[in-house]
């Protein structure tokens, strides 16, 4: 059964609306061929297949009135008879008006029966702590909201008069925020101190599992590149204030060049281990001089190269390299699955 077939008869079982345009309603993570959404005991509920690299999964968020009981709510989950073995790959996360549970899985899905078992597990807990919507609008809890409107892929009940005051709103916030000014100069200081420590790690810490050995494992260097980014773009976004498209490309020079001087540092041991000599910095500087020798060595070595330069040309997308949105994205959802833009795009920083 592919994706779209098990999503469009899951979504038939529980009576939901099966949306295969909407990508994302959880943080960055990535669906695949969309989500269900639909009401369920008064509770909206949105269901999807969920791919992490070649790591596949489930989430389930249940939405409620907004509630003070969210730790209550997320450990009588966790605590249901029953559950546990259900939980015991699977996260529980709730909050003030949601609990997003979710759980990876290895060659095949989870049973569309166990889904439907474990939503109406999880709709029974919330039940006892926070209540349903009463067909308001969730923002100002006076105006009759009866249509699903998605919120950057999240469903919501916002009525178009909040939906104006909220884009609004997030609007004045974007455009301060691309008013504040940038300290370049410390993120740049800050991004440099952040590649030269994790690049320093990197190299150290392969040159102690492959150097001496003459093992080389091109999977792990290729990857590496990605962890690397973590720090390097965080400290260099905290250190100027603010996330702009300076930001990025500095935190892309910068990704790159920790991940080749802690690849300077690896060939400087394995010279080390074939010359049978000391480590010195001169030698250092004789690697670095022949760096692209070693980098392009042969096909394997051009490769992982290739891997360096496209992670780093990519933190501009990833979580941690994306500049911030302000303005939602708000789509009603048709009865054929489609989805109908009610205001504008989402305005990212500048």
């Amino acid at each position: 059964m592919n994706v779209a077939t098990y999503m469009s008869q899951l979504a038939q079982q529980v009576g939901f609306i099966y949306v295969p345009k909407c990508a994302s309603f959880k943080n960055d993570v990535t669906y695949q061929k969309g989500a269900a959404f639909g009401v369920r005991q008064g509770y909206l509920v949105a269901l999807a297949l969920t791919v992490a690299g070649r790591t596949t999964g489930f989430v389930m968020v249940v939405r409620y009135a907004k509630s003070a009981a969210s730790e209550q709510i997320q450990e009588a989950i966790k605590n249901h008879p029953g559950f546990s073995k259900f939980l015991a790959k699977k996260s529980v996360k709730a909050s003030a008006d949601g609990v997003v549970v979710s759980w990876t899985f290895g060659f095949s899905r989870t049973k569309i029966e166990e889904v439907i078992s474990s939503l109406d597990v999880v709709i029974q807990e919330v039940s006892k702590y926070a209540a349903g919507f009463a067909g308001k609008c969730e923002d100002c809890a006076t105006a009759e909201t009866r249509q699903i409107t998605l919120m950057n892929g999240m469903p919501g009940y916002h009525c178009v008069g909040c939906q104006m005051r909220i884009a609004a709103e997030k609007q004045r916030e974007a455009d301060e925020y691309k008013a504040k000014d940038a300290n370049y100069l410390g993120g740049l200081a800050g991004g440099l101190a952040a590649a030269a420590v994790t690049g320093s790690a990197w190299g150290w810490l392969v040159s102690w599992m492959e150097a001496d050995s003459g093992k080389w494992s091109p999977k792990l260097h290729a990857v590496v590149a990605f962890g690397i980014s973590i720090p390097v773009a965080w400290l260099i976004f905290k250190a100027m204030g603010k996330r702009d498209r300076a930001g990025q490309a500095l935190a892309v020079v910068l990704t790159l060049a920790a991940k080749w001087w802690g690849d300077a540092i690896y060939y400087t041991h394995v010279l080390m281990h074939y010359e049978n000599v000391a480590f010195s910095w001169q030698l250092v500087g004789s690697v670095l001089r022949h760096f692209f020798d070693y980098k392009f060595f042969d096909f394997g070595h051009k490769m992982v190269a290739a891997f360096d330069v496209g992670i780093s040309l990519l933190v501009p997308w990833m979580p941690w390299g994306k500049l911030p949105k302000f303005v939602p994205v708000f789509q009603t959802i048709n009865p054929d699955g489609s989805l109908t833009l009610t205001q504008a795009q989402g305005a990212g920083a500048s």
